[in-house]
């Protein structure tokens, strides 16, 4: 049993890292050293911690277990993350304030989003990841994307962020590139990849103080396009970081990353980041010999699964944020670069099922046609969809279906009706299913119960 003299040293020792800026070390601190002319921390320290306080830092026999990256970031505590949250649950969340509007929906500044995602920045800074580097070219996708759907969004609707005192300022930073006349998604994201807008973005994103990049602040002067930003070998190394702990699935990581990982594994490239961290994650040469043969057979590929992959994960925050007009757009954009991807398709309806029934319809069957991913959760949206359309017997049916085909224990993102209006949550499947049919069965006052029976087995 530990005495509280042990405790007291843990506890000292965990608030004197937790207090270490990264732009400026403890000047006492014996584990402190200079590294490329910065100060900056020895492995023995983030090691005496990782010794003493387990939660939150995977050891390598941990690690040769299957990696799941967001079961890691549920197993955090509520509140501000902090030195003891896994570096994946870090980087997810750097990655989600990266892509989100700095100012909430009700044109108040997020502040919630500013303090979580400096405090993440300053724990993996305490453990050897540049907060600098990673923002300006780690997470510069994730930047870009948010900023092209948030400027796509203000052409459709009177969200209150129109009135930001930044908002003409974009506006007329993307004028160059996207006419009004030629003004949609695609061409807004198109802008942030290619062409003058997007050298611009990238000279903004190397040169702007962190804090601009963080509260997405314009130059206040015009910029000189840059063919030189954040380009070459130190965006593939933070790309492939990211990677690395926010992606579970090798098929989502971008090409360079997969190629990166592979140079790793079989010790032909030594990154410069702390063994230690990047033994939190250990994947078998096999595997990633495996993925990069599968992203070589889909070379005609309009566009790498990774970008794709980072579009509907925008897509889905906007969901999550209510934003179905906004969300539907980028998906729709997302199915114009492939229109054989099943899962666009059906994120895609999922978004208009609420506002376009019929035409979410028409999509959902005909992807249940084609071989859904995932046919008990389309068999849900297609229940949903019949019922908006009045088609209760139909709705009934896709319910059944659905309980039949649904794995125990499965859950997905599903329409649920609150008071006001439809919002999206994760949810159980085959709960879903029972629950909204018993509702449709009570609304009809139909004479059979056996739908409004069923959800007694689940509170059993």
């Amino acid at each position: 049993m530990r005495s509280p003299d042990f405790e007291l040293k843990i506890v000292s020792l965990v608030r004197y890292v937790d207090a270490c800026s990264p732009a400026n070390r403890h000047g006492d601190c014996p584990f402190a050293v200079e590294r490329q002319g910065e100060r900056t921390c020895r492995e023995e320290c983030r090691g005496v911690v990782a010794s003493l306080l387990r939660r939150g830092r995977s050891t390598p026999e941990q690690s040769l277990h299957a990696f799941d990256a967001r079961q890691l970031r549920l197993s955090e505590p509520k509140g501000a993350p902090d030195i003891l949250w896994h570096t994946s649950s870090l980087l997810q969340l750097v990655v989600a304030a990266a892509r989100a509007h700095p100012i909430d929906p009700n044109g108040a500044i997020n502040l919630r989003r500013f303090v979580d995602v400096t405090s993440a920045l300053g724990a993996l800074g305490c453990r050897g990841l540049d907060p600098d580097h990673l923002v300006r070219r780690g997470v510069a996708q994730y930047i870009k994307l948010g900023l092209a759907a948030w400027i796509n969004k203000l052409q459709r609707s009177d969200d209150p962020r129109g009135d930001w005192e930044h908002a003409n300022k974009w506006r007329t930073f993307f004028e160059e590139s996207v006419p009004s006349e030629a003004a949609s998604t695609m061409s807004y994201i198109a802008a942030t990849l290619h062409g003058p807008a997007a050298r611009r973005l990238d000279t903004w994103l190397e040169s702007a103080p962190l804090e601009d990049i963080l509260m997405w602040r314009p130059p206040t002067t015009p910029l000189e396009s840059s063919s030189t930003a954040l380009t070459g070998e130190a965006v593939e190394t933070w790309t492939w970081i990211v990677d690395r702990f926010t992606q579970t699935y090798l098929d989502r990581w971008s090409l360079s990353s997969l190629k990166r990982e592979y140079s790793f594994v079989k010790g032909a490239w030594n990154p410069n980041a702390p063994a230690e961290l990047l033994s939190e994650r250990m994947i078998a040469s096999t595997e990633v010999a495996t993925a990069l043969a599968d992203r070589t057979l889909r070379n005609d590929d309009l566009i790498d699964p990774a970008m794709m992959n980072a579009l509907v994960d925008q897509a889905l925050a906007l969901l999550q944020d209510g934003q179905r007009n906004a969300a539907a757009a980028l998906f729709e954009g997302a199915r114009l670069l492939d229109p054989a991807d099943k899962m666009t398709q059906n994120n895609y309806a999922f978004c208009i099922l609420i506002d376009k029934p019929g035409e979410a319809l028409r999509l959902l069957k005909d992807l249940l046609q084609r071989g859904a991913p995932v046919p008990a959760v389309t068999l849900c949206n297609i229940a949903l969809a019949e019922s908006l359309l009045g088609q209760t017997r139909a709705a009934l049916e896709a319910c059944e279906q659905a309980c039949q085909s649904a794995k125990d224990g499965s859950t997905a993102i599903l329409w649920q009706k609150s008071t006001k209006d439809w919002f999206a949550e994760y949810t159980d499947v085959r709960r879903w299913a029972v629950r909204f049919a018993a509702e449709l069965e009570e609304a009809e006052n139909a004479s059979s119960s056996q739908w409004r029976r069923r959800p007694e087995q689940f509170e059993a």
